[in-house]
């Protein structure tokens, strides 16, 4: 196999686990307001993966994320989240803690605030990244979408650090000395 098809190969697996338009959007902040429109109820509460930018839902009406996928944030105590149901398209949620608001399931985008005494536990019952309580640790490893998506780039990293040291396919001998 080729290096080129080899990197090609690599660059899939990568998508599969972390999506390209992924790590940008763990960056964006929602709920601002649109500079696009001046308008009542203007907040930046949708993101569109193709065109990875935040909208309002003007910017939605005027048809230039048609055909788009777009995924609409959501405030759960003071956080931004996202419909389980929407993402779940895009992205692997599987070991990621799901939360019920308002009758749905919802996922945090970034870690939710820690409450009170007990909310940061040993490693055995709390989120891999952060430390933060999970409600159900046997089914869930993960409290967000940023933590699943940071120890998913470190176990990339270290798969490919792993491939690149080539061992030897024996011990070398040496000629005799005459």
């Amino acid at each position: 196999m080729s290096t080129s098809s080899n990197h090609q190969m690599e660059q899939v697996c990568e998508n599969r686990i972390i999506p390209p338009w992924l790590e940008a959007f763990l960056k964006k902040t929602f709920f601002g307001a649109c500079t696009n429109h001046e308008l009542q109820k203007n907040e930046l509460n949708m993101y569109c993966i193709n065109c990875d930018t935040t909208a309002c839902q003007y910017c939605l009406a005027t048809g230039l994320h048609n055909n788009h996928n777009v995924l609409k944030i959501y405030r759960h105590i003071y956080q931004a989240v996202v419909l389980l149901k929407s993402i779940e398209d895009h992205f692997d949620c599987s070991n990621i803690q799901p939360y019920k608001s308002n009758k749905k399931w919802i996922i945090a985008i970034n870690p939710l605030p820690h409450r009170g005494s007990g909310a940061q536990m040993g490693e055995n019952l709390s989120c891999l990244v952060c430390q933060r309580k999970l409600i159900d640790p046997g089914q869930h490893r993960y409290c967000c979408i940023a933590c699943k998506a940071t120890t998913a780039k470190s176990e990339i990293a270290s798969t490919k650090e792993n491939r690149r040291k080539r061992r030897r396919k024996g011990t070398p001998i040496r000629a005799p000395l005459h």
